[in-house]
């Protein structure tokens, strides 16, 4: 028996070997349509709408550009790593269970066929415990999506998934609620793990908040789906209901910042960069903006991670031209670089410049931001100098 240690926060176990109920739970299970057509085999009911609606909030949150290294925890069939990956991620799924990584490997293979000259989907697919996935640093994002309740020891498997994740990667869990004691979703779950001996052990939201602080990551930002198309004429019933949903969700979604590989802030030292000038596109008739396309290559150690979201993310890298000295500087406006950029890669930015914003000033500084850690010049790469002359 491997009995799940009581916490309050979790729904117990009922003592059952729930190893070896992940692992037989696809035999268990017979017909497994379900599982090889997810979510889409699913009624158009709840679970169809919800996998949807969660996926486009994973996306939408998350922002990453195509390249991201994504790590699909407890991926289960793969119907969300094969989501991802159609949106150019390099995704990385693991799962308990041989059976189901053998149906996602199908899946994303299937998908892989009568392309044409689209590239591949990129995705593998690893059978094994997470707490003993081995790699460390590799991946901008992971995801759980409806996994964390399987586990046994949810802050040791929290601390491996950090490890596996770059310095500032991100970490999105969807979850259930707990419910209540003697409601028909605590009969439900039970019943679940009488029948396939599987671990099903949602959390209450404050202990899943603490354990996700506890396991090392930073922001740690609890957030509640809103998905319902709303009737304008019942404004005031949407809204009492909005309220009791808002008050005690069904879900819990959490997103977290992974501060450092090792748990020490930053490692900035392994920043560094090259900056050249790729191109000065003048502005159209009339007009008053120049582009200056930067050439930029990663010539540290560690990767910059990309970000569409405004402000940028603590520890992406934006870029800053600006005039003045250093110590007091004139910002025209930060520009996300737009894609991950590993070392040794390069990326050109398009930078917008205005030249009424510049007049006056006879050099334009170009220079690397890792946001919320370090201006690039602070450790060891000086800002590229523009005269502002060649800009006209």
């Amino acid at each position: 028996m491997k009995q799940l240690r009581h916490r309050p926060g979790r729904l117990p176990s009922l003592g059952q070997d729930h190893d070896e109920g992940h692992r037989n739970y696809v035999a268990a299970l017979g017909d497994v349509t379900w599982l090889q057509t997810k979510p889409f085999s699913s009624p158009p009911t709840y679970e169809l709408g919800r996998c949807l609606h969660s996926f486009a909030h994973i996306v939408d949150a998350l922002r990453v550009g195509p390249g991201a290294r994504v790590l699909d925890v407890g991926c289960g069939p793969g119907w969300l790593s094969e989501f991802l990956a159609r949106c150019g991620y390099h995704v990385t799924g693991v799962d308990f269970s041989a059976d189901m990584i053998e149906i996602a490997k199908q899946r994303v293979a299937t998908a892989n066929t009568g392309r044409g000259d689209a590239p591949d989907l990129v995705a593998e697919f690893h059978a094994m415990p997470v707490r003993e996935i081995p790699w460390e640093g590799c991946f901008e994002i992971a995801v759980l999506y409806d996994a964390m309740h399987h586990f046994d020891e949810e802050l040791e498997t929290l601390r491996v998934i950090r490890r596996a994740l770059v310095p500032w990667g991100r970490i999105y869990i969807h979850e259930g609620s707990r419910p209540q004691v003697g409601s028909d979703g605590e009969r439900q779950l039970i019943e679940e793990m009488r029948r396939y001996g599987t671990l099903e052990s949602p959390f209450d939201p404050a202990y899943l908040l603490q354990v996700v602080r506890d396991a090392g990551f930073v922001d740690v930002q609890p957030l509640v789906e809103v998905d319902r198309l709303a009737v304008p004429a019942n404004s005031l019933a949407e809204l009492r209901r909005l309220w009791r949903h808002l008050r005690r969700p069904d879900t819990n979604t959490v997103i977290a910042t992974n501060p450092s590989v090792d748990g020490v802030e930053g490692g900035a030292a392994t920043l560094a960069a090259t900056l050249t000038v790729g191109a000065v596109i003048p502005p159209a008739s009339g007009g008053d903006v120049t582009t200056l396309r930067i050439h930029a290559t990663n010539t540290g150690s560690r990767e910059w991670p990309a970000s569409g979201t405004v402000p940028a993310p603590r520890g992406t890298v934006t870029v800053a031209p600006f005039t003045g000295p250093a110590s007091n500087r004139s910002e025209l406006g930060r520009v996300s670089i737009p894609w991950t950029v590993q070392p040794g890669q390069s990326v050109d930015i398009d930078l917008p410049i205005a030249m009424t914003a510049i007049r006056g000033a006879s050099v334009l500084y170009v220079e690397l931001v890792a946001e919320g850690v370090a201006w690039f010049s602070e450790i060891g790469t000086p800002a590229l100098a523009v005269p502002v002359e060649s800009l006209r």
